[in-house]
């Protein structure tokens, strides 16, 4: 919300007049008219004084910067659940491939944001594994630290996982697998996480 929205908004919640407002916050009702209507761009020290005199506080806060619509890990494991029982293992893939490109075409500080927070089970351990997987290549490819939940051993898989399900892929996958995805028994053919 810019500040001209955020003090008038401040304002009529409070009740108040401009000429009310100006008065206690020490300004004139002109000035704060210029302010309402956006003409004029009040420093941040007065948004907070125009606010606090309406009785509200300032808080700011930032958020690192995500690629539009990207969601955490934690939250699309909670999609992976509902994708999972609704749609099948197919629809849950494409859900992981749409973070890949999600998590790749984010700020640094975005990614960190994207993997930090431990993800509830999807319910279904092979997902588990390949997202804990899928997170430390990102990290990697990333230069990122992993988060630790991806050691937790509810995110490893056994028997091992051969996402492709076609015999005779075994070995290709056991030699193109990404070592991140291994290490949690999850094994893939060459290029799965690339999109064109």
């Amino acid at each position: 919300m810019d500040s001209a929205n955020l003090i008038r908004e401040a304002r009529r919640r409070a009740g108040l007049s401009q000429a009310d407002l100006a008065r206690r916050a020490g300004t004139s009702q002109p000035t704060l008219a210029r302010y309402e209507s956006g003409s004029v761009a009040p420093r941040l020290d007065t948004v907070a004084r125009l606010l606090e005199a309406s009785g509200h506080d300032l808080v700011l806060a930032s958020s690192p910067k995500v690629r539009r619509g990207a969601v955490p890990m934690a939250e699309v494991a909670q999609q992976v659940r509902t994708i999972i029982h609704e749609e099948g293992d197919q629809a849950a893939w494409r859900r992981l491939l749409d973070f890949v490109d999600d998590f790749r075409g984010s700020p640094r500080a975005g990614r960190s944001w994207l993997v930090e927070e431990a993800p509830e089970s999807s319910g279904d351990r092979r997902f588990d594994a390949v997202m804990a997987g899928l997170v430390e290549l990102l990290c990697d490819e990333a230069d990122l630290p992993w988060p630790e939940w991806t050691d937790e051993p509810s995110r490893f898989v056994e028997p091992w996982w051969f996402v492709s399900g076609l015999p005779g892929y075994e070995a290709m996958a056991l030699r193109d697998s990404p070592i991140e995805l291994k290490r949690h028994g999850v094994f893939v053919n060459e290029g799965a996480f690339d999109r064109v």
